[in-house]
């Protein structure tokens, strides 16, 4: 799992860095015929840190023998993009997300912490002069951790998210560097788990809502 999440993280930097080396370059290359009326270039980077609120609800669970209840959990990310024109742009960002499942059993009744680290890439349409963003696209689970405590022993559940996600939201723009978002994440399979003995397979499905501010 380390030398998994090691790879994505060098690849994504690696990817991100020539996308900026070649928006500085379109941007350098065409200063006088790719500027737009607010005189900024139509090929540029775009920065941002976000925190917000997340919740993981279920849209499946294999067995009745385990009771899941989901807690609201906070969220942080720092975003890239490269902004094409007015209206595009290609998104991605590294999106940390802390929360909790009350779990039952016929035997016990623990506190499940989750941790989970997506990179998502989306593709981003820019309406209503930047005040509006409708984003969709891939979003990939690089960690997903949820464990408890029982007896003083940590326990594992198991993954949350599986890899391989669609995730589409909204963002509406209150300034020029600051937006509200809301994002919802949907999983192409199910996570097989473990708790009290007892494995099962849930499948479920994340909303995160919050703020994002740009520079």
């Amino acid at each position: 799992m380390k030398s998994k999440f090691r790879d994505i993280i060098v690849a994504f930097i690696a990817t991100f860095a020539l996308m900026a080396g070649g928006a500085k370059a379109s941007a350098q290359s065409s200063e006088y015929s790719f500027y737009a009326q607010e005189d900024t270039p139509r090929v540029r980077m775009e920065w941002g840190v976000g925190v917000g609120a997340t919740y993981t609800g279920l849209r499946e669970v294999s067995t009745n023998l385990v009771a899941l209840k989901p807690r609201m959990g906070i969220a942080g990310h720092f975003d890239m993009a490269v902004r094409i024109g007015r209206n595009f742009a290609i998104e991605t960002e590294i999106h940390y997300e802390g929360g909790s499942i009350n779990a039952e059993s016929p035997r016990v009744n623990h506190k499940i912490r989750t941790r989970t680290m997506d990179i998502p890439v989306l593709l981003s349409l820019r309406m209503a002069n930047n005040h509006i963003r409708l984003n969709a696209g891939p979003l990939f689970t690089v960690m997903s951790r949820a464990e408890y405590t029982e007896n003083g022993n940590t326990m594992f559940f198991g993954d949350m998210s599986p890899t391989w996600n669609l995730a589409a939201g909204v963002g509406i723009g209150l300034s020029r560097h600051l937006i509200i978002e809301a994002r919802y994440v949907h999983p192409l399979k199910s996570c097989v788990n473990q708790f009290d003995g007892i494995e099962l397979s849930t499948r479920s499905y994340r909303v995160t809502a919050g703020l994002t501010l740009l520079f």
